[in-house]
């Protein structure tokens, strides 16, 4: 039994449960997984009690020794995520929850490396609501948010360019399935560039 989260633990268990809705559980046992900006560690917790052998990469050390304590069968690192380089090797399987919309520099280059690293990616962020290929910038603070107090939020079209561009398979999801209190998938495109930050979608990505 693991620990159980205080963090969104709805929201957290929704998109779990996505995931076991499109994969069923017996699909992670043995497969190597890394969680991008893990924070607490449970969502990787998750797959790790379903056989998976997963590594969290956090940028904060305090949540990486709370990863630690907390969930003993993962191992975890401190690391910064917005950065052109990938240094992690290749998995099965990505989990990139959460992370995009708070890197400030390598959105291009972040998510054309975990495209290359990984056979599979569950992909989700904080959307930006325009028909054009453009990040929306804002500032922001906080345990689980930039750590440069600069975060770049994605319209879909940036995101979809990119996959189109490594020649990809993808799939967007805005199933309502995943809404949690503020957090919303479900809400239609309108292209009226306004920002809202809990607007958001899901990818699954493969090759």
């Amino acid at each position: 039994m693991i620990k159980q989260t205080t963090y969104h633990s709805d929201w957290q268990q929704n998109r779990i449960n996505f995931i076991l809705s499109k994969y069923p559980k017996e699909f992670f046992k043995g497969k190597r997984i890394l969680e991008l900006g893990a924070y607490n560690g449970y969502i990787g917790a998750y797959f790790n009690a379903l056989g998976a052998e997963v590594h969290c990469l956090e940028g904060r050390v305090e949540n990486v020794v709370n990863i630690l304590n907390d969930y003993p069968g993962l191992t975890a690192s401190c690391e910064n995520l917005d950065t052109p380089n990938w240094i992690w090797g290749k998995w099965d399987i990505i989990i990139n929850f959460g992370l995009y919309y708070h890197l400030e520099k390598y959105h291009k280059e972040h998510l054309q490396n975990c495209i290359d690293n990984c056979n599979l990616m569950f992909f989700e962020t904080v959307v930006f609501d325009s028909f054009e290929s453009e990040i929306y910038f804002r500032t922001e603070q906080g345990d689980d948010q930039s750590l440069t107090s600069i975060g770049g939020n994605p319209s879909t079209s940036y995101v979809e360019n990119i996959f189109k561009e490594k020649q990809i398979e993808f799939k967007k999801y805005t199933d309502p399935f995943l809404n949690n209190y503020q957090h919303k998938y479900d809400w239609p495109d309108s292209g009226n560039k306004i920002f809202n930050q809990f607007h958001r979608r899901m990818w699954i990505v493969k090759k």
